[in-house]
């Protein structure tokens, strides 16, 4: 039922404004196994039920519409512009799932745990959710991209880049590869590096910091291995992708480190999570949905007041949950599950690699010093080679032709406020509710708002 009515749903989305969903309709016909998905091997013996398990686990981040204006201002929705910023955030979800439940996760419509709805909370569609599509959008600004413009596979690279500084949580490192080029050293300085002192922190008006948008930690050197993200944007063709590449690509989903590729087609972002023969699997955003609902419950213990209601108590700054019915094998006056069942595709979605758009960005993720070892070892000996020309070059050190590395380490400035609102929205003036401090040669000097030109 749940699959025929999200068919449906999506039906309705490619009649009005999205191109047509094809491949969503007909019969799956897998006649080559085993399938590859994020590193996990699915035989035949397994079936294509177990693919379809595996990419209902996923988290799923679709359109919305009906939440709070982008920049207080902006869009309520971002149906028709915002498919690749709902890439970006399914791709951060698996990589979330892996840093704080575990590899392949799988997910369970009858149970949760306080962890997985901590992640999924982090991508509400509200201005307070770090990787909320209000937070996406508006760092797209500093990227060149106005609230509502559709982001290319790069831009949302670089968005992923600033926004896991502020993750404390997770203290992921990211390294976006550039020029079609690897530099092995260039990625362990970034996963052994920590944002600085003078990373963005949001101060409220108590003095407190919001430890859900600070730094990890308060130097910017480490030998400590930081879980590293690492993204390569490609083009891999000029107008369609090239047939010499499909060999790799198959190779990729092989690696235990693969999180997946986030591209599509034409202005048509999706994201891909597993291939079979030519068959490209892949999540769609193109949904729309209302946006999830706030209530006052509280992940954790529910209790049950004396005059028959329920309350919650947690200072998590994203915990908040969908009021719904309980499931049935869950006890009402003791737990009310987060319905999560919009965030997961019960649909089986492919695409033909000739089909799918040259510009994209593969994504691997790295929990170790010893994943990322062997992730070296695999692409130097197994992915890159099976593919001429290989996907994108491989070098141990900087060569001395390109420009001295600089690992991104976050804003130097801080910011503080009397209230949390929309940072770095398109429209933000400087006036009295806000502080800048700005850091220049390691010192801070204080700067009237009214130095700031419009």
């Amino acid at each position: 039922m749940n699959e025929l009515k999200q068919g449906i749903g999506m039906l309705e989305t490619s009649l009005t404004n999205e191109p047509p969903f094809i491949e969503s309709f007909e019969r799956i016909s897998i006649d080559n196994f085993p399938i590859h998905a994020l590193g996990k091997e699915i035989s035949k013996e397994d079936g294509i039920d177990a693919m379809k398990k595996y990419m209902a686990s996923r988290l799923w981040f679709t359109y919305r519409r009906n939440f709070s204006a982008i920049g207080g201002t902006g869009p309520t929705s971002d149906q028709g512009w915002g498919c690749m910023l709902r890439c970006a955030q399914m791709l951060l979800g698996e990589v979330l799932l892996r840093r704080h439940i575990e590899r392949h996760f799988e997910w369970d419509i009858e149970k949760t745990s306080a962890t997985y709805e901590r992640i999924l909370q982090m991508f509400f569609d509200e201005k307070d959710a770090l990787y909320s599509i209000h937070q996406i959008a508006q760092m797209g600004v500093a990227e060149g991209k106005e609230v509502s413009e559709w982001f290319g596979p790069n831009t949302a690279a670089q968005v992923i880049k600033k926004l896991t500084i502020f993750d404390e949580w997770s203290n992921i490192a990211v390294h976006v590869a550039l020029d079609n080029i690897l530099v092995k050293e260039d990625a362990l300085t970034m996963a052994t590096t920590y944002p600085s002192e003078d990373a963005v922190k949001l101060i409220m008006e108590n003095g407190h910091v919001d430890r859900t948008l600070r730094s990890p930690q308060p130097h910017a050197t480490s030998s400590d291995w930081r879980p590293l993200l690492l993204m390569i944007p490609l083009r891999l063709g000029l107008t369609s992708i090239n047939p010499c590449y499909l060999s790799a690509i198959q190779e990729f989903f092989q690696l235990p480190q693969s999180v997946g590729i986030i591209g599509g087609r034409p202005n048509h972002a999706l994201y891909f999570i597993g291939i079979s023969g030519t068959k490209l699997f892949y999540l769609d955003p193109h949904y729309c949905r209302t946006k999830t609902e706030k209530t006052a419950k509280m992940y954790g213990e529910i209790q049950k007041t004396s005059e028959g209601e329920k309350t919650g108590k947690n200072d998590d700054a994203f915990s908040h949950l969908e009021e719904l019915e309980p499931l049935p094998s869950q006890t009402s006056d003791v737990y009310t599950k987060m319905d999560d069942s919009t965030y997961h595709c019960q649909m089986m979605l492919w695409m033909e690699y000739e089909n799918v758009d040259p510009s994209l960005a593969l994504a691997f993720f790295c929990e170790t010093r010893q994943d990322f070892d062997d992730l070296c070892s695999s692409l130097q000996t197994k992915t890159l080679p099976s593919s001429s020309p290989p996907m994108f070059e491989f070098l141990d050190k900087r060569p001395k032709y390109l420009p001295k590395f600089e690992p991104y380490t976050g804003v130097s400035m801080k910011i503080e406020m009397k209230e949390f609102d929309d940072i770095g929205a398109a429209n933000v003036k400087i006036d009295d509710d806000f502080e800048v401090l700005d850091v220049q040669d390691d010192e801070e000097k204080i700067r009237d708002p009214e130095d700031f030109e419009d």
